[in-house]
């Protein structure tokens, strides 16, 4: 179960990183708040004036709609494979190292 609640934790993290900016700013506090800095439902309320079940549904809320963004632009599943490649392109030889990260430099480049 700990498992689960890290892998949500960190998902929702890395969804947050990304697209933050797209949240109002209830929303990016609320998360915040509850998933970076490890603050109850009550302790958000309580500094936001809120009752416990608004801090909920906003976070329900703000998943819900970090998620869309998701899975519209996939920017975290992006980000994720293009650290895959770095690391693969950091256990080639010289040259080969090279070729792989013009490759993916073009890449990005061309995805832009």
């Amino acid at each position: 179960m700990k498992d689960d609640n890290l892998k949500e934790r960190e998902r929702v993290i890395s969804l947050l990183n990304i697209y933050d900016a797209l949240l109002t700013e209830t929303q990016s506090s609320f998360l915040s708040d509850y998933y970076v800095y490890d603050l109850s439902l009550s302790e958000i309320a309580s500094s936001h004036d809120v009752s416990r079940a608004a801090v909920s549904e906003g976070i329900k809320s703000a998943i819900a709609k970090l998620e869309d963004f998701e899975s519209k632009l996939k920017l975290v599943e992006k980000k994720i494979e293009l650290k895959k490649q770095l690391i693969e392109a950091k256990k080639l030889n010289p040259s080969e190292k090279t070729h792989r990260l013009e490759k993916i430099l073009e890449e990005l480049t061309n995805g832009i």
